[in-house]
C-alpha cells in the first residue's frame, strides 16, 4: 500500500474529486475559493482540462453592477492552476509567474464556469489558458493564458 502525500491542499481535493468519480464538489481548500463559491465540475488529468463553476457574491460586484475584474482573473487563475496541479504528481505544486487577461465583455452578477487547459507542462514551468463563460448563456466573458512554476517535493 503507498501513501500519497499531497503537496498543495489543492491538489488533494482533486485526488478526493477523481476518487469518488466526479460529481459537483465545492472548493473548501483555501478562503479565496471559498468567498467566489467555487465547485469543482469536471477534471480530465489526461488532457489537463479542468472546470470549475463560481457564483461571486455582493463583495465582487463593482459600481456598476459588474463582477470586479480581479475577481474574473482570479477565477481564470483558479482554473489554469487547477488544470496544472491535476497534470503534476501528487507531491508537487505550481504558481502562477505570469497571467494576461482579455476582457471580452462586461460580467454581470450570477454563476460562470471557468475552463482551464494545459497546453504544456515541462518540469519546471506549465503553459495553460482559460475562457470565463456566463453559466446561463454560455457567453463568453473572459479570457486568459499563464505560466506557472512547478514545484518539485522538498525533502524535510
Amino acid at each position: 500500500m503507498s501513501v500519497e502525500v499531497f503537496g498543495n491542499p489543492d491538489q488533494a481535493l482533486i485526488h478526493r474529486f477523481l476518487q469518488q468519480g466526479g460529481g459537483a464538489m465545492p472548493i473548501n481548500s483555501n478562503p479565496m475559493a471559498k468567498a467566489l463559491q467555487s465547485t469543482l465540475l469536471k477534471v480530465d488529468r489526461e488532457r489537463g482540462e479542468v472546470e470549475i463553476g463560481f457564483e461571486p457574491g455582493d463583495l465582487f460586484i463593482q459600481g456598476t453592477g459588474v463582477v470586479q475584474g480581479g475577481a474574473v482573473t482570479a477565477m481564470l487563475d483558479f482554473a489554469m492552476a487547477f488544470a496544472t496541479l491535476a497534470s503534476l504528481p501528487p507531491q508537487a505544486s505550481c504558481v502562477t509567474v505570469n497571467l494576461s487577461t482579455s476582457f471580452l465583455r462586461p460580467a454581470p452578477q450570477g454563476r460562470y464556469i471557468a475552463a482551464g487547459t494545459v497546453d504544456r507542462c515541462g518540469k519546471t514551468l506549465a503553459f495553460t489558458q482559460a475562457r470565463l463563460v456566463r453559466a446561463d448563456t454560455g457567453q463568453v466573458v473572459a479570457t486568459a493564458a499563464s505560466s506557472l512554476a512547478v514545484l518539485a517535493p522538498t525533502l524535510k
